[in-house]
């Protein structure tokens, strides 16, 4: 599976800030609906994504360690790599978020919907077939827009040329 750590970083960094700023804590979900937004995420390998964070910020620690104390190698891996294991007992906390996320979002019927789908012989091709949907989505995107962004600078600069301007 390709996936883009230019993409999936800001992605989960913007799921997580959407989880975060809705009033999900306030509103109680049956134990049902939780289900079935556990169901709907495991169907959809949507939370998956987000398992590359911890060993990420292990790997950001240890630079940065590292380049204050380049002779501390070994140390500074062993510790930063037990500080992680200890951290990624925690976990589950996201999956509780993302569950009410969710369930805020959807409604019961549809988080089933959605895993009916994702369960089924497209779905689970959608699935596997996404990261790579979405990795050449954005490089289509970005493509566009250094092409517009070209244009606009091109046509624009040679306008305020003929208004007498000059850059």
């Amino acid at each position: 599976m390709i996936r883009s750590r230019y993409f999936l970083g800001p992605v989960a960094g913007l799921l997580l800030a959407a989880a975060f700023a809705l009033p999900v804590q306030a509103q109680e979900f049956t134990p049902s609906h939780i289900a079935a937004a556990r169901n709907a995420i495991d169907a959809a390998h949507a939370s998956e994504q987000f398992d590359r964070i911890l060993p990420v910020l292990a790997d950001q620690a240890k630079a940065l360690f590292q380049r204050s104390n380049p002779s501390a190698v070994s140390d500074i891996d062993a510790v930063v790599n037990e500080v992680a294991l200890k951290l990624a007992s925690r976990r589950p906390e996201l999956d509780r978020q993302l569950e009410r996320l969710w369930a805020a979002r959807l409604t019961e019927e549809e988080l089933n919907g959605i895993t009916a789908f994702y369960t089924s012989p497209v779905g689970q091709k959608f699935g596997q077939l996404m990261p790579a949907i979405v990795q050449d989505s954005v490089r289509a995107a970005t493509t566009w827009r250094e092409a517009l962004s070209t244009e606009i600078v091109t046509l624009s600069r040679e306008e305020l040329l003929k208004r007498g301007h000059t850059f």
